[in-house]
């Protein structure tokens, strides 16, 4: 039984997550940022209304949300990432990309946690990952680079890596037990 509901839990993750990465680029990319943002915060609210303990899981969606102001915004300010109107000060990253640090570290205790045992394995996965996520939302036009492509996917993978490492730690501090890593899904009567 628990693991049919870590399977099931797992794809669910995976395909909130998966929705809210498209809602927020494509949004984005369509000149509907506010809707994006709105549209992947609704999935970010539906895992923690999934999630056995709640307050655990926020923290750790908090550190994201505050790791995601810091780093996007020091790419904001070296010319690494521009954005068209962001609906915030110009000095912040926009709300939809925010909410994408909130998406990804929602994975960090179910679909992702087991790269979290692995942290040499996260780091390499963040500093590819990372610079992969941004240069497929520059292709759909939610954003773009720089005038040096090689120097912003550079500091994307470092800012990506050292995030990884300090997102698996806060990750590790909140991680609920093993047996509480399961979605508590609603019963379904017919």
């Amino acid at each position: 039984m628990l693991s049919d509901l870590s399977g099931r839990t797992t794809l669910v993750n995976l395909l909130l997550f998966q929705a809210g990465w498209f809602a927020c680029v494509f949004g984005a990319a369509a000149g509907r940022p506010l809707l994006a943002a709105a549209s992947g915060l609704l999935l970010v609210l539906a895992h923690l209304a999934l999630v056995r303990h709640p307050r655990r899981e926020a923290r750790l969606l908090l550190a994201a949300l505050l790791l995601g102001v810091l780093i996007d915004s020091l790419h904001l300010h070296t010319g690494v990432l521009r954005f068209g109107d962001t609906g915030l000060h110009p000095a912040l990253p926009p709300p939809w990309l925010l909410v994408l640090w909130l998406q990804f570290a929602a994975t960090l205790h179910y679909a992702l946690a087991w790269i979290t045992s692995r942290p040499l394995l996260a780091l390499g996965f963040g500093a590819l990952g990372g610079p992969l996520a941004y240069w497929a939302g520059v292709r759909v036009g939610a954003a773009g680079f720089g005038a040096d492509l090689g120097r912003c996917l550079v500091q994307i993978g470092i800012g990506w890596a050292v995030a990884m490492a300090l997102l698996l730690r806060v990750a590790a501090r909140t991680a609920p037990d093993p047996t509480a890593r399961t979605y508590r899904f609603p019963a379904v009567r017919f």
